[in-house]
């Protein structure tokens, strides 16, 4: 039988190994508080404390990856750790094709940090769609609900990675690798211009509609 590893030095590739002894650990270990630094590859790296910080570090291809939903807790927690902090290991633009690479190493992290850090990572990411929703959404016109628009929100990754690709005028991977504020200063731009243009249009029947007509 396996034997008991002090919380404090327990892994999470040990945990999961033998999680049958630590089956009751997780609902306490999210209640820890986040850490600071985290030792990955005998090296630390800053956690980023604020939703700010956190989009400032991160690109669009690593947004996509980060909000991807996971069978369960285990995957979920992989996906943030590797999501996060791929570039920042690796030294290397970001690759969702090779985001498993450093599995090996975030799996030895201790579950007193791993568990409260992927806390911190779903509470940072919520702010991010939230923040996402308040300055990007719309309400839809009874036309385009009548059209069947709903029915597009499954294209909505592939259409704004198409919509990034002509603004910037350059190719999918490249959107992929373009800082995550960057590109959402550009859907707030298109987002005004549509804005304006529905506004003005909106102006511009009034006023046809209150136009005296005068008879001939």
């Amino acid at each position: 039988m396996a034997k008991v590893v002090p919380i404090e030095k327990l892994t999470f590739k040990e945990m999961l190994m033998h999680f049958e002894l630590y089956s009751g650990l997780p609902d306490g270990l999210i209640q820890l508080p986040c850490p600071d630094t985290i030792r990955i590859k005998r090296k630390q790296y800053v956690v980023p404390k604020t939703m700010e910080e956190f989009t400032k570090s991160i690109s669009y291809g690593q947004r996509l990856y980060l909000t991807r939903e996971e069978e369960n807790d285990i995957g979920a927690i992989l996906r943030l750790i590797n999501g996060y902090y791929y570039p920042l290991v690796t030294g290397q633009p970001w690759d969702e094709e090779k985001v498993f690479l450093i599995q090996k190493y975030v799996v030895n992290l201790q579950v007193i940090n791993i568990y409260p850090l992927s806390v911190h990572f779903v509470a940072m990411l919520k702010e991010t769609i939230d923040r996402e929703e308040e300055l990007l959404s719309r309400e839809y016109t009874k036309t385009e609900k009548a059209a069947g628009i709903e029915k597009l929100q499954v294209f909505a990754e592939l259409n704004s990675l198409d919509f990034l690709r002509d603004a910037m005028k350059c190719t999918v991977p490249e959107v992929l690798l373009t800082p995550y504020d960057e590109c959402l200063v550009r859907f707030m731009n298109a987002k005004a211009v549509a804005d304006y243009q529905d506004r003005y249009l909106k102006i511009q029947r009034e006023q046809i509609e209150t136009k005296p007509k005068y008879a001939k």
